[in-house]
């Protein structure tokens, strides 16, 4: 009897043992759960925070390419900027060619007139050297109608006396001399001036003729440069009208590069 008693009360300790051996092993069973559940939680929180960092980082990342994409953008805007004002500076240094072409043309067609002058000018001291000339004749010719009648009377004073008449005739020879030498003198003289002012003629006539090749020679000088310089600018503007086009495909395209990241 005392040893199932015995026997009884050592069951019922086992079993008090059991419970409390088992409700410590659920214990800690629910304490290693709620420390798998924390430090699962703690992992995703990690894992949260690195993906956080991630994505602010990528969001840098992406500030900083915008930033270089807007400061490239700004870049080519201003070189547009410079390119449109070397072009209006070009613009300005050919419309400023293009005034010292016209002056020097203008130039040109003033020292045109100014030889047209001159030749006009020449013309009328030649046509008053020629009226000159003519009442020179003229007074030759009453020179020599008033000798004619000199001699008509000195030989009326022949008749009259011999001797008046010898001494006349004597005095009529030595100034018929005195009269054919002045002549020949004079003579001399016209041909010397005829033939000075047939050589400045000539001369005159050569220096026009250079004067008038040289300014034809400048004139077509002045024609090949202004084409040419035309032929230049159209084929600047060409280049400069390609350029821009091709700058503002590439500005456009940037641009909606820009766009569609930020949409993104």
């Amino acid at each position: 009897m005392k040893k199932k008693k015995t026997q009884k009360k050592r069951t019922n300790k086992l079993g008090i043992i059991n419970k409390v051996y088992e409700g410590f092993k659920n214990r800690q069973k629910i304490k290693e759960k709620k420390e798998l559940k924390f430090r699962e939680e703690q992992v995703k929180k990690e894992q949260e925070k690195i993906r956080l960092k991630d994505k602010e980082q990528k969001l840098k990342d992406e500030e900083i390419k915008f930033k270089e994409k807007e400061q490239k953008f700004k870049e080519k805007e201003q070189k547009l900027k410079d390119e449109e004002q070397t072009r209006k500076d070009e613009e300005i240094k050919y419309k400023e060619k293009e005034q010292r072409l016209k002056e020097k043309e203008q130039k040109l067609k003033e020292k045109e007139q100014k030889l047209k002058d001159e030749e006009q000018t020449r013309k009328d001291e030649e046509i008053k050297y020629k009226e000159k000339e003519q009442r020179l004749k003229e007074k030759e010719q009453r020179q020599y109608d008033k000798e004619i009648k000199l001699k008509d009377e000195e030989q009326t004073r022949k008749d009259v006396d011999l001797k008046i008449r010898e001494e006349e005739q004597k005095r009529k020879d030595q100034k018929e001399q005195r009269r054919k030498y002045k002549e020949q003198k004079l003579k001399i003289q016209e041909e010397q001036k005829r033939k000075e002012h047939e050589d400045l003629k000539l001369k005159e006539w050569e220096g026009r003729f250079d004067q008038e090749q040289k300014l034809q020679e400048e004139e077509e000088i002045l024609k090949i440069e202004r084409l040419t310089q035309k032929e230049q600018e159209e084929q600047r503007l060409k280049d400069q009208d390609e350029e821009q086009l091709k700058e503002d495909l590439s500005s456009r395209l940037e641009t909606f590069k820009v766009k569609h990241t930020k949409k993104n």
